[in-house]
This record gives C-alpha cells, sequence and structure tokens, in this order.
C-alpha cells in the first residue's frame, strides 16, 4: 500500500515534467512565447526541482516521506492551478516553478522510504518498478493530454490537475508509514528503522560530498536526464509538428513511445543489472552507447524518418534514456548506507534536473540560432542541430559510465549503520 500510494503520486511527477512536449505549440500561441522562452518556462519545473533535493535528502531522512510529500503536494496543487489560470509567461513559469517544488519531494523520499521497506537485492527491482509506474504518468502526458488539450484545452487540463494533486496530498497522509515499524510491524525482518531525525545531520551530507564516486554518479544523471528530459519534454513534440506535419493528437501518439519505453525498460533493465550482466556499470554502458546511436540517427534522418521508424526509435529512448536512472539511482544508493539513503539520493536528484533546466533552454537556443519558416516554425537544419547535439552529449556520457565503480554486490546484506 505504501508503494502503491507513493508510486501514483509519482506518476503525476512524471506527468509534469513531460507534459510541455504535447502542449508548447498551444502554450507558445497562446503566451506569446518563443523558443527560448518557452525553454524557460519548460525548465522552470527542473530549477525548482533541482533545488529542492537537498532539502528533500534531508526532509527524508529528519522528518520523514509521510509529513514531507504529503504537505509539498499542496504546492504542486497551488502551482497547477497557476499554470491553468495565468493570464501570460511569467505567472505560467512561476506556477511551473510551484509545481517544480511541490513535486520535488516524491522521488527521493520514495527511494529513501523503498530502502527502509525491502532489502538491498531487491531495491534494484523496486526501483525498476517505481521508473515503470511513472513511465505510466508520462504516457498520459503524451495521447491522452493531447486528447484532453484539443477537447477542453490545456488550461482546463491544469486546473483538473492541481484538484487531483489535492487528493493525492491526503492519500499520501492516510497511507504512508516512513518504516515498517511505524506501520506496526516487528520482527528479525526490519531491525532498521530508526525513526526520522535520530541521524546526525551534517556530517551525512559531508560524507557524500567527499565521495568522488558519488561525483561521477551525479554527472551520469546529469547528462542522461539533460538528453531525454529535453527530447522527450519538450522539443521532440515542436519536430514532430514542424517538421512532420503531426497535429497535436498524432504527435502525442508518437511520443506516447518514450513513455512505453519507459516503463517496458525498468523492469528490464533491472533484471539485465541484477541477473544477465551482474552489474550496474555495464548496463549503463550499454545504455549510454544506445543512446548515442539513437540519437544520431535522428540527427542523420531528421525529416525522412517514416512514423513506424519515429515510434521505434522514441521507444527505444525511452528504454535507454528514460528508464535507465533505476539502475543510476541503485549505483548512488550503494555507495552509502542505508541511514544516509535520503540525504546520498536527495543531493544526486539535483543532477538530473540541473541537465533539464540546462538542456531545455540551450536547445531553444540553438533552434532560434537556425531560423524560423515562414510560418513562424523552427527549421529541419535547426532539429538536425539538435540532435547533433544530444549525440554528442550521449557520448560523453558513455564515457562516464566507464569511468563509474561497480557497486553491484550478489546477496549483500543490509547496512544497518
Amino acid at each position: 500500500m505504501v508503494f502503491a500510494a507513493l508510486g501514483l503520486s509519482y506518476m503525476l511527477v512524471t506527468f509534469h515534467r513531460l507534459c510541455p512536449a504535447v502542449v508548447a505549440v498551444d502554450m507558445m500561441r497562446d503566451l506569446h512565447a518563443g523558443g527560448a522562452l518557452i525553454g524557460m518556462l519548460s525548465g522552470a519545473f527542473f530549477y525548482s526541482y533541482a533545488f529542492m533535493q537537498l532539502p528533500a535528502g534531508l526532509l527524508a531522512d529528519f522528518w520523514g516521506a509521510r509529513r514531507t510529500t504529503s504537505l509539498f503536494y499542496l504546492l504542486a496543487a497551488l502551482g497547477a492551478l497557476g499554470m491553468g489560470l495565468a493570464p501570460d509567461s511569467t505567472w505560467a513559469t512561476f506556477g511551473r516553478v510551484l509545481v517544480g517544488l511541490g513535486m520535488s519531494m516524491i522521488w527521493v523520499c520514495t527511494l529513501k522510504t523503498l530502502a527502509e521497506w525491502y532489502p538491498p537485492e531487491r531495491f534494484a527491482t523496486m526501483t525498476g518498478l517505481l521508473v515503470a509506474v511513472g513511465g505510466a504518468g508520462s504516457l498520459l502526458a503524451s495521447a491522452p493530454l493531447a486528447w484532453a488539450a484539443q477537447e477542453f484545452g490545456w488550461r482546463t487540463a491544469f486546473v483538473a490537475l492541481s484538484i487531483l494533486s489535492l487528493g493525492l496530498s491526503g492519500m499520501l497522509w492516510v497511507v504512508v508509514r516512513d518504516t515498517p515499524a511505524l506501520a506496526g510491524f516487528k520482527g528479525p525482518d526490519f531491525p532498521h528503522g530508526l525513526p526520522p531525525g535520530r541521524q546526525a545531520l551534517m556530517p551525512g551530507v559531508r560524507a557524500v560530498i567527499a565521495n568522488r564516486w558519488a561525483w561521477l554518479v551525479a554527472a551520469w544523471l546529469m547528462l542522461d536526464n539533460g538528453v531525454f528530459f529535453s527530447l522527450a519534454g519538450l522539443w521532440a513534440g515542436p519536430y514532430l509538428s514542424h517538421v512532420h506535419g503531426f497535429s497535436s493528437t498524432q504527435a502525442g501518439f508518437a511520443l506516447a513511445m518514450f513513455s512505453v519505453g519507459v516503463i517496458s525498460g525498468g523492469p528490464l533493465l533491472s533484471q539485465l543489472s541484477n541477473r544477465l550482466f551482474r552489474s550496474r556499470k555495464k548496463t549503463l554502458a550499454l545504455s549510454a552507447a544506445s543512446l548515442c546511436a539513437l540519437t544520431g540517427l535522428l540527427s542523420w534522418r531528421a525529416g525522412v524518418m517514416g512514423g513506424l521508424e519515429l515510434y521505434g526509435v522514441f521507444y527505444l529512448i525511452g528504454v535507454f534514456g528514460g528508464a535507465t536512472p533505476a539502475i543510476g539511482f541503485t549505483t548512488g544508493k550503494e555507495l552509502f548506507p542505508i541511514s544516509l539513503a535520503g540525504t546520498a539520493l536527495g543531493i544526486l536528484n539535483i543532477f538530473p534536473f540541473v541537465g533539464g533546466a540546462l538542456f531545455q533552454p540551450l536547445l531553444g537556443l540553438i533552434l532560434e540560432h537556425h531560423g524560423r519558416g515562414a510560418d513562424g516554425s523552427f527549421t529541419l537544419e535547426g532539429y538536425k542541430a539538435v540532435f547533433l547535439t544530444l549525440s554528442l552529449t550521449s557520448a560523453l556520457l558513455l564515457a562516464v559510465c566507464l569511468a563509474l565503480k561497480e557497486t553491484f554486490r550478489h546477496g549483500a546484506q543490509r547496512h544497518t549503520t
């Protein structure tokens, strides 16, 4: 029940990350925003989300997931309402900042809670399932959102999200318990659940920051998520509209393939890591090499790909770019004892959103640099430059993977310190 409540809440996090890709063209028109400005608006979620990750980790360790997530979800509800009612891009950006602040607690608090409720050898599997559940949220941000925006308008969709967020805040308070002990479970399987607030604060922060392997994981998270968020979360939608002439609904179905890849890729990669490769490092390196090839293919064949080819490429990018954080965060968690899980994961979780915050507006600037067509759409040459930039970034990601420390340990025992 705890996993289900947190998983449902995480679905809405992934929805908000990727929903601008579907409604970007409508938002640019209604808010009178250009490519760079809409990139900043979309990236505002990532700025605020990244800023809150260290506090999220500390709150997960010292205040507990139940109180943290249920309180901050109220901010997300307020932000979604603000976006739906925004008269211009400034107010829409402010609303998206509030959404990012509200959603910023869910991922880290959920991973901390999984570390408390499940043994270490099941953590990668449960994280993979969490990524798959999140993929369902991003799936809702594709074709279903496109339909809702077409039928009722994108503003109405965000007002409805505000109401839904209020309900989820109440559900988190009622259902979530931070440790098995706080849910009334006793016994040898649950010896570790110290009440929130019992661990030292600053020594834990210093231990994470001083770990050089953690910085490599942080670099990996920034690059991988920078590529995926900027493509699946924003610019793939306008690309389909401007270059291939897709309608909002057609683009929504194509963008849904990113989400299908995430849903299937989370469990798949966790099994590859745990059973076939028995290695976190090899799994991440395979994913990075695949992502480099896929984005390179997009750059080479931009404008000439058929629908089925686009569907296949988007699906594989979902697997090898969107689902891989299940393994990346498992690597980060395995560098530290369970008492530091929230702090470590909170610090590391800053970097995926730094990547999204940097890459989304950067790619918007690249598109603006290559000019616009007579109808105001970005050019094919601009999108080719965007995809080439993402391919080069993926090559750098592969180099980081090869430098990572292998953290897989078969039959590892639970940390109790």
